[in-house]
């Protein structure tokens, strides 16, 4: 039941709400200088300081187009905020520096950190230092918060940032009561700053004193810079009123939640649901019954949890029900219509181990959480430390189960590598599942206690590939997976410390040996497929080197792939791209010689 506890809170901070800025054309920023347009498309090469822009629109581009950048080529949003959740895409060319000014005043920087073994505030992903001329020459910069990890990828490829912000709270005449604090900030998929306090503007800020509210603001003085897929949600909407809750509590076990003739044994009024009203430990059913006061009609999310099984009614609709642990949250939403609701609240526990718990949450699309049970009716998860496996002075492999786009894998080997550029592989289908930067594994799920899901996780910059063999003769499709029968797993051999996978491909006749590594440069993996063996099938083997929603040729041997999410290299050969429909294409090369080399960066 833990890992639902770790998946759930990703989830609740990663399901962003419902609003988008438009990027049709520029209207949603004040007064942008003539090096901010909207085109179609940005692409770049790892090694390129300028990005190639293509016309259209849905990408906003800060480009040099004035002789040299001014203060007043920062683009400042009309939006204006207090708390936020913000979640954007955006684009460095090689050496780019800009950064994003959370309400104008507080600076989370963008950086082009790649490759970078360590990292400082200024680096991306880092909280900028505030700056104050009265301490002294060299002293000038305090606090600014470093990212925890280097999560940057490479220059010209699209990364992904969200931040969940709570401004500064102020009293009625003014005075600031609390600071601002970036609550989480993720950079590709990984947490680089978790609940860090500013106390007040950062170097740079648009304004020379704090406020509940402010724009936001993208600098844009420093270099080129594209930005897509521009999301948030603000928290300034009001939310429902409780009312006072009447329990009644019914013992015995309620498979079916049916009553019957059992007698009440406690009842009472509450000011907020709780399981400590109910005096039974276990083989009980409570029934909490509530008005509330929805203050406008709108769509409402519903949150329960609770150790045992439930149900929640809402103006006599069943919305929620279940069998769960408590760390398990349930979520339903419905449109209600401003005034008052009634809500049912049933809860039984029909064990005696456990604890009791029992929470009921309420969200508005623009406003917080609302809990309906009081703070101590849900206890805090159990802290479990994560137990991080480490490839440090040598590679190391890892047995385990792996969950790949949702399903779970039961034959994975995962590689790690000093170098930070790991892998995990499916050893039944000869297939990469995942390929990743930073560290190596959390194998918490597999070593704390019993270890019953026997998963691993990776634990950095993350991408996942299409988890298919990756090799197909006369130029037939590629299957999902092969027969065991047909793909006979050889066990591998070591070569430099790493893993050569060995398969005898039946129905070919041919022999393969797969080595993966990472490549000379440090900024992917290098793969080499060696094809053994004088099957007359030889000469019509075709490697699949990735299927994509789209390709984008950066040179004659390079393609970017999946709205340049990462860069596909290949050193002979010229590559075929297939439409397979659904928007997927995919990208094939010819077998010349006995081997096909190609690299995966990012």
């Amino acid at each position: 039941m833990k890992r639902l506890y770790f998946l759930l809170l990703f989830v609740s901070f990663s399901s962003l709400a419902q609003n988008q800025i438009a990027l049709n054309d520029l209207s949603a920023f004040d007064s942008p200088t003539k090096n901010w347009t909207i085109e179609g498309r940005a692409k770049g090469n790892i090694s390129d300081s300028l990005l190639q822009i293509s016309m259209g629109n849905g990408i906003l581009v800060n480009t040099l187009r004035q002789g040299k950048y001014h203060r007043e080529d920062d683009l400042k949003f009309k939006l204006n905020h207090g708390d936020i959740h913000f979640k954007i895409d955006f684009m460095l060319p090689k050496g780019a520096n800009s950064g994003l000014y959370l309400q104008g005043r507080y600076e989370l920087q963008l950086f082009d950190s790649y490759g970078k073994k360590s990292v400082k505030y200024n680096d991306c992903g880092g909280i900028y230092e505030r700056w104050d001329e009265k301490r002294g020459k060299g002293n000038e910069g305090y606090e600014g918060s470093a990212p925890r990890v280097n999560a940057s990828k490479a220059p010209g490829l699209w990364q992904h940032l969200e931040v969940e912000f709570q401004a500064p709270r102020f009293n009625a005449n003014g005075v600031k009561t609390q600071s601002a604090i970036f609550k989480k900030v993720i950079l590709n998929g990984v947490v680089v700053q978790e609940n860090v306090i500013v106390s007040g503007l950062t170097r740079g800020s648009l304004f020379d004193k704090e406020a509940a509210f402010g724009p936001l603001m993208i600098q844009g003085d420093h270099g080129q810079i594209a930005f897509k897929n521009i999301w948030y949600e603000t928290y300034d909407l009001p939310s429902v009123q409780l009312g006072k809750v009447r329990f009644q509590v019914y013992e015995g076990k309620f498979p079916d939640y049916q009553v019957g003739n059992a007698k009440v044994v406690q009842s009472g009024d509450l000011d907020k649901i709780t399981q400590k009203a109910i005096d039974l430990r276990s083989d009980f059913l409570t029934k909490f019954d509530e008005d509330i006061e929805v203050p406008a009609t709108d769509t409402y999310q519903f949150k329960t949890n609770w150790t045992g099984s439930g149900q929640l009614f809402v103006d006599g609709q069943l919305l929620n029900k279940g069998a769960s642990w408590y760390t398990q949250s349930i979520y339903e939403s419905i449109k209600l219509e401003k005034g008052t609701h009634h809500l049912q609240l049933v809860y039984a526990k029909d064990f005696p181990w456990g604890p009791k718990s029992l929470g009921l949450s309420i969200k508005r699309v623009g406003a917080h959480w609302v809990d309906v049970h009081e703070r101590t009716s849900l206890p805090d998860p159990e802290a479990v430390g994560m137990i991080e496996l480490k490839a440090e002075s040598e590679p190391v492999f890892q047995r385990s189960f792996t969950f790949h786009k949702g399903i779970k894998k039961t034959h994975v080997i995962s590689v790690g590598d000093p170098s930070g550029i790991h892998y995990s592989y499916n050893l039944k289908q000869g297939a990469l599942l995942q390929v990743w930067k930073g560290k190596f594994l959390n194998v918490t799920q597999m070593w704390e206690n019993r270890g019953e899901p026997q998963t691993s996780e990776p634990m950095g910059v993350v991408l996942d590939m299409d988890g298919k063999f990756p090799l197909v003769v006369d130029h037939q499709n590629q299957l999902d997976s092969l027969e065991a029968k047909d793909l006979v797993y050889k066990g591998y051999r070591i070569q430099h410390g790493r893993p050569i996978f060995k398969y005898d491909w039946k129905s070919t006749g041919l022999q393969i040996e797969d080595y993966i590594l990472p490549n000379a440069e440090g900024t992917g993996l290098l793969r080499k497929i060696k094809i053994v063996g004088a099957s007359p099938t030889k000469s019509n083997v075709q490697l699949i080197v990735s299927n994509a929603t789209d390709f984008a040729e950066l040179n004659s041997n390079m393609q970017s792939a999946n709205s340049n999410e990462y860069n596909v290299k290949w050193e002979k050969g010229t590559a075929e791209i297939l439409k397979l429909g659904n928007h997927q294409f995919q990208l094939r090369l010819p077998l010349l010689g006995e081997e096909f080399n190609y690299q995966i960066i990012w």
